[in-house]
C-alpha cells in the first residue's frame, strides 16, 4: 500500500510539471494577430481534448500519460495549425 502512494505521488509531480505554459508551435507568420490567436486557442483545446480522451481510453496509456501526454498534445497542434494553412518553420541547424 505504501509503494502505491508513493508511485501515485510521484505521477501526480510528473503531471503538474509536465504542464507547462501554453504551447506556440514554431509556424511561420505573425503570432499576435487575432486570427492566428482564434487558431491556436481552438487547435490548443481540441488536440489537449483529444489526446486527453486517447490517454483516458485504456489504464495503461493513463498511466503513462504524464509522459506521453505533452508531446502528443504539442504533435496534434501542430497537425493541426497546418491543417488550417499555417507553415512549419524548420528548426536551425
Amino acid at each position: 500500500m505504501q509503494s502505491f502512494r508513493v508511485l501515485l505521488i510521484v505521477l501526480a509531480l510528473l503531471g503538474v510539471s509536465a504542464c507547462g505554459g501554453p504551447y506556440d508551435p514554431p509556424v511561420a507568420g505573425d503570432h499576435t494577430t487575432e486570427k492566428y490567436q482564434a487558431d491556436l486557442e481552438k487547435c490548443q483545446s481540441t488536440s489537449t481534448e483529444s489526446v486527453r480522451l486517447k490517454n483516458a481510453a485504456t489504464l495503461e496509456r493513463w498511466v503513462i500519460s504524464p509522459f506521453t501526454g505533452p508531446p502528443a498534445v504539442r504533435a496534434a497542434i501542430r497537425t493541426c495549425m497546418q491543417g488550417k494553412g499555417y507553415t512549419l518553420e524548420q528548426a536551425e541547424k
